[in-house]
C-alpha cells in the first residue's frame, strides 16, 4: 500500500483570476460560454409605450421558446433587461460582465421578424432571423468557446520561449518576458540564484514536454548539472 499525493494551491480562487485575465480587455470580463453565469442577454428597444407593447409581444414568446434550448453546458441562461435604462447604459452593463452575446430587439426587428446577434469578444453584430435563433444559439455558443480557447492558446504559445544558457535566460526575460523554458538539474540553490538575479522562479514542472511525448534531458543552466528535462520560469506580478 502506498499513501496517495495530497497537495492544496488555490486552484479554484486561482481559476477565476486566470479566466479574467486570458480574456478580459478593456471594457471588462470577457467570460467562456459554458461558465458564464449568463450566455444571452435579450435587450429591447423602445422609445413609445405603444413600441413597447410591440416589442414585448415579440420578446416574450422567443423567450418562451429559448428556455428550451440546450447548450454544451445545459439549458440556455439568459435573461431579458426590462430596466428603465437607455439601451446604451444596458450595452455597457452586460460587456461588462462578460456576457457572450446580446440580442437587440427593436421595433424594426420586430417588423422585419429578426433580431441583432452581437458578440461580446469584437461586438460584431448581424442580424438573425428570430426562427432562426433556436437552432443557431448553440452552435454559436460552442463557436466562441473554441475561439477564446485557440485565442488564449496562440497568446501563450506566442509568449513561451525556449533558452538553452543562463545568459540568453536573462536577455530573454527581459526583453521578451513570458514563460521560459529552461533546463534546471533539481538543486534548489541553482533555482534560489535565478530568482535572486533575475525574480524569475519555477513556476511549473510539465509531466511531459509540451508536445506530449517524452521529457527532453539537457544541462541546468546554472551548473551544467544533468537536467531531465525542461521546467517553465516567469516571474510572478
Amino acid at each position: 500500500r502506498q499513501a496517495p499525493f495530497g497537495t492544496s494551491w488555490g486552484f479554484s480562487t486561482r481559476m477565476v483570476g486566470a479566466t479574467i485575465m486570458a480574456h478580459g480587455d478593456d471594457a471588462g470580463l470577457v467570460l467562456p460560454p459554458n461558465a458564464a453565469p449568463l450566455q444571452l442577454v435579450i435587450v429591447p428597444i423602445f422609445r413609445t409605450e405603444d413600441e413597447r407593447r410591440a416589442v414585448a409581444a415579440a420578446v416574450e414568446p422567443l423567450a418562451a421558446g429559448l428556455t428550451e434550448v440546450m447548450t454544451a453546458s445545459g439549458p440556455l441562461r439568459f435573461q431579458v433587461d426590462w430596466r428603465e435604462e437607455s439601451p446604451g447604459f444596458k450595452y455597457s452593463h452586460w460587456e461588462l460582465r462578460g456576457v457572450p452575446y446580446r440580442l437587440e430587439v427593436g421595433p424594426r426587428d420586430v417588423a422585419a421578424g429578426q433580431a441583432v446577434l452581437v458578440r461580446r469578444t469584437d461586438r460584431a453584430k448581424e442580424p438573425i432571423a428570430t426562427d432562426a435563433l433556436a437552432a443557431e444559439l448553440p452552435r454559436r455558443l460552442a463557436a466562441y468557446q473554441a475561439g477564446l480557447f485557440e485565442r488564449a492558446l496562440e497568446f501563450r504559445t506566442a509568449n513561451t520561449h525556449r533558452v538553452d544558457d543562463y545568459p540568453g535566460f536573462k536577455a530573454t526575460l527581459e526583453e521578451r518576458g513570458g514563460f521560459l523554458l529552461a533546463h534546471w538539474c533539481g538543486d534548489a540553490a541553482c533555482e534560489r540564484r535565478i530568482n535572486e538575479e533575475t525574480g524569475a522562479t519555477i513556476r511549473v514542472i510539465p509531466f511531459t514536454t509540451e508536445a506530449g511525448g517524452e521529457a527532453e534531458t539537457g544541462s541546468c543552466l546554472i551548473d551544467g548539472r544533468p537536467s531531465p528535462q525542461r521546467v517553465v520560469f516567469a516571474r510572478a506580478y
